[in-house]
């Protein structure tokens, strides 16, 4: 197995933090939650359109429809209850450790779905990096948990996560192109958000902010959205599909946890949102869960 599947997964999580500081930065221009979420996946999926247009061996396949059609169905329960978990009251700071508790279902459902093997170094490289996002995001600090049914869907949302990754490794098991995973995945996740959630934004006039859907921006925050739309998923979802096809989907649900680290940085960057010893100490943990990972992979070849 090639060492360079293992850094296409680290390089998609690198880029994959921009989600949560794009997220932060639409929201700054006044993009409401639902907003983000649809043009986010619909961009890509439309920016991707002319190239499998064109080279026709990428489009989906009709009888690889079922599957994007459960994947992105995936896809949208995740935004769904990640957003719903906000909405019932949960703070940011749980939601966040509830989404990025993955690696636990990622590492059992891989026993069952592919009978990939749980060895020492993956569970504790798990235990690490789930210790790692705990210091990084302090959910302790936040004033309760919110309630019951908001915690439900947070632990449902990480639910979604590993449910994503196990079926992007089923899709490279399957030998799907990166592209052609990429645009149906996106394209039919986009499909199920306007179904599922359209419905009901006229129903929460009071959460607009969550919940509005309009097409009247300015062009310039469409050029923005486009290239939000490349960093954030083109470029990462293409580097995770083409590294799931030789990576096991547990190791990579501890490989993607460098996403919040990578989002952490960013919003110091841009925001200059202050870093503090937890997000040094907690990044570490993580970082040595990584490291820990790859040496394994070193040692079996």
């Amino acid at each position: 197995m090639a060492v360079s599947s293992y850094w296409l997964i680290i390089f998609a999580a690198i880029f994959y933090g921009t989600i949560t500081v794009g997220s932060q930065f639409f929201t700054d221009l006044g993009l409401s939650a639902y907003e983000i979420s649809v043009f986010q996946v619909g961009m890509i999926s439309l920016t991707l359109l002319p190239f499998v247009l064109s080279h026709r061996e990428y489009f989906p396949r009709k009888e690889s429809w079922p599957f994007f059609l459960v994947y992105g169905l995936i896809g949208a329960f995740t935004h769904f209850t990640q957003y719903g978990s906000v909405v019932l009251g949960v703070p940011v700071a749980v939601v966040a450790f509830l989404l990025y508790s993955q690696p636990l279902w990622t590492t059992l459902l891989g026993r069952l779905v592919f009978k990939e093997t749980v060895t020492v170094t993956k569970l504790t490289a798990a235990v690490i990096a789930t210790a790692g996002v705990a210091i990084l995001v302090k959910p302790w600090d936040s004033v309760g948990a919110g309630p019951v049914l908001g915690v439900i869907f947070g632990l449902l949302g990480g639910l979604g996560l590993s449910l994503w990754i196990i079926f992007g490794r089923k899709g490279g098991l399957d030998k799907q192109h990166f592209t052609t995973a990429t645009f149906g995945y996106t394209g039919f996740s986009a499909i199920w958000l306007l179904l599922l959630l359209l419905p009901v934004t006229g129903l929460m006039p009071e959460q607009a902010n969550l919940t509005r859907l309009s097409f009247h921006w300015p062009l310039t925050t469409w050029i923005l959205l486009f290239f939000y739309a490349l960093i954030s998923g083109v470029i990462p979802h293409a580097l995770f599909y083409k590294g799931i096809r030789k990576v096991q989907s547990s190791t990579a649900g501890i490989l993607l946890l460098l996403e919040p680290v990578s989002a952490t940085l960013l919003a110091a960057a841009i925001f200059r949102q202050p870093i503090g010893l937890n997000i040094l100490f907690g990044g570490l943990l993580i970082l040595l869960a990584n490291g820990l990972i790859l040496r394994d992979n070193r040692s079996r070849n």
